[in-house]
């Protein structure tokens, strides 16, 4: 919400906790078909991106986002040449993967207008990312193109909205889309998934998890913190062969040689091995999610999420 005094807060997805941004000016706002857009000037964070009243992304932090929900997969893979964006509409990602040497990269994003007006107000985050001729840019339903199975890729990256009421990527964490991604995975294949904050929405870091589960053999969740969102941050990759935990800092660190990646401000191959280190307290959650199949109850906030549920709140 942006009230009179320019201050935004996003609505509650935790309802004990908001955070409160200073707005110089709102530079765009638009209800589209399918969410309410806007682009803020914001005091501290630079310009940001807002959905449905959720922050999304913005300039001053970006970076800690999006390199770490492309970079990690994209190293971990030996030579990805095709990959699929779910989303990604404001093109951080997209800038991201570009700067590896793919031969094509597929974006499904269902919304138009947050494409149109992250180009005009957002260069600073996708770096004209939408003009390069290796994008075959499609607007439609995630959820209907993976159902479909048109094709394969090496790298299949899900950059969805958060799963909180009914926003146009609430499908996107269903467990039949998770059937179609694997699918969609070449044999050596890997794909990623923003899984929320592991602190504040346990229930959902840990259910993405367990989906994922359900379909590819190996798991990782991993961490990154994103101040504009208050802290942690975590994605979720998996794949059937590549465990990215384990694949050497010297194997990583030539991959980015070898690729020309050399002005990241926040991935290294050290932060990616650190990364999947994750705290005791998190690690022993989803091991007894695992162990459960479900969200398990060690986790600190759960007592106050599973009254939340049982509220309806």
């Amino acid at each position: 919400m942006i009230d009179g005094g320019l201050w935004h807060t996003d609505d509650p997805e935790v309802p004990s906790q908001r955070v409160f941004l200073q707005v110089r000016d709102v530079l765009y706002r638009r209800q589209s078909q399918y969410q309410d857009i806007a682009i803020v000037d914001t005091v501290l964070f630079g310009r940001a991106l807002i959905l449905n009243n959720i922050l999304q992304t913005a300039e001053r932090d970006e970076f800690c986002y999006h390199e770490m929900l492309v970079h990690p997969v994209m190293v971990a893979h030996p030579a990805p040449r095709r990959v699929l964006i779910i989303g990604g509409g404001d093109g951080g990602a997209l800038r991201r993967v570009l700067e590896h040497p793919v031969e094509r990269v597929t974006m499904v994003e269902i919304d138009r207008d947050v494409v149109e007006a992250c180009r005009e107000y957002l260069p600073t985050i996708h770096g004209n990312a939408f003009d390069d001729p290796r994008l075959d840019l499609r607007f439609g339903d995630g959820f209907a193109y993976v159902e479909a199975r048109p094709e394969k890729f090496d790298v299949i990256i899900v950059d969805g909205p958060d799963p909180i009421g009914l926003t146009p990527g609430t499908v996107l964490f269903a467990p039949d889309f998770y059937r179609g991604l694997a699918d969609m995975l070449e044999e050596d294949g890997l794909v990623v998934q923003q899984t929320e904050s592991p602190m504040l929405l346990p229930a959902q870091t840990a259910a993405t998890h367990l989906h994922l589960r359900s379909v590819l053999p190996i798991v990782r969740t991993y961490l990154t913190a994103v101040q504009s969102y208050d802290g942690w941050w975590s994605f979720t990759v998996a794949s059937r062969t590549i465990d990215p935990a384990a694949v050497e800092t010297e194997v990583l660190a030539r991959r980015m040689r070898e690729r020309g990646i050399e002005r990241c401000r926040y991935y290294s191959p050290e932060v990616h091995r650190g990364a999947f280190d994750l705290p005791v307290f998190l690690r022993h959650f989803l091991e007894e999610s695992v162990a459960l199949g479900r969200p398990a109850d060690s986790h600190p906030l759960m007592p106050e999420v599973n009254a939340r549920i049982q509220r309806g709140s």
